[in-house]
């Protein structure tokens, strides 16, 4: 075999590793910045002390994000899809109130089991509010999606009968999410609040406000 046609043999090989070296990289300062984020805060988490914390050169994190801000959306897109693998896994095939009960569940399980990921995008979010935020659409458009969510849950179970057909499904929307902001917002502040509490107090009110009076739903606790 020539020379050349060992070189473009080699081609893919030398190509998915580089792809490879690349992911891990940036899953690397992903990591890094969420680690500084928890710990320095955002003034604190600079784009020379991301590259350090990942063990790679100061101007590494540039070279892969561009910016800061880029970067802060990368770990915004990461953070959301952990948080929607957990709530797909917890409300797969619910509809109406099982699925904004499961739901609840998987917030409370959530921030539980991913403190430094909620506190990190909390602090992101808080970012969100400086009027030269770059990345303020990304933080809209997550919290449209929450809210969408859950007007569809309110609208499917108003479909089968089972929530108030007087319930306006998006204005349900907007407070159900608030109140889960919330809890989560004071547990993070405060870990000596009982969230499992707070969450199954939420719970009841929800029933209460948007269960349908008819016998023949099924009992949901």
């Amino acid at each position: 075999m020539s020379g050349l046609a060992v070189q473009k043999a080699n081609h893919p090989v030398l190509r998915a590793t580089q792809a490879e070296r690349t992911a891990l990289a940036e899953e690397k300062m992903v990591n890094a910045t969420i680690e500084l984020l928890n710990t320095v805060g955002l003034a604190g988490t600079t784009l020379i002390a991301i590259g350090e914390r990942a063990g790679y050169s100061r101007g590494l994190a540039s070279h892969h994000f561009g910016s800061k801000t880029g970067l802060f959306r990368k770990v915004l897109k990461q953070i959301s899809a952990v948080w929607t693998r957990d709530l797909n896994r917890r409300v797969e095939g619910k509809t109406g109130l099982s699925a904004l009960l499961g739901a609840l569940d998987a917030h409370r399980d959530h921030v539980r089991d991913y403190p430094q990921h909620a506190r990190a995008m909390y602090i992101l979010w808080t970012g969100s509010f400086d009027p030269a935020s770059e990345f303020k659409p990304n933080v809209i458009e997550f919290h449209r999606l929450q809210r969408e969510t859950a007007a569809a849950w309110v609208v499917s179970g108003k479909e089968t009968g089972e929530i108030r057909q007087d319930i306006d499904p998006e204005s349900f929307g907007e407070q159900f999410y608030a109140s889960l902001l919330g809890l989560n917002y004071q547990w993070l502040v405060n870990p000596n609040i009982d969230l499992n509490a707070s969450v199954g107090v939420l719970k009841q009110n929800i029933v209460a406000l948007l269960k349908a009076e008819n016998p023949l739903i099924k009992e949901i606790k």
